[in-house]
């Protein structure tokens, strides 16, 4: 899997239930998610730290952080 920022805890779960062979994130100065979760039962993390990505997503929970706490399941 290939994704701009680290998978949240669903996407983590869902990665780990179907046995993803790796994943590799964009950046995940902004987001942490599932990688340490993930990483430590051994599935293979690249973080690319970005900092395109990690630029982009910033601008974005700056812009809208409401939908961004929503989102991560934060009030």
């Amino acid at each position: 899997m290939v994704t701009t920022l680290a998978p949240c805890w669903y996407c983590s779960g869902l990665i780990r239930q179907f046995g993803f062979g790796g994943v590799v994130v964009g950046e995940s100065r902004n987001f942490q998610g599932g990688f340490a979760w993930l990483r430590s039962l051994g599935v293979p993390m690249v973080d690319l730290d970005s900092a395109d990505c990690a630029t982009l997503l910033s601008e974005y929970i700056r812009k809208n952080p409401d939908v961004w706490n929503e989102d991560i399941g934060q009030d």
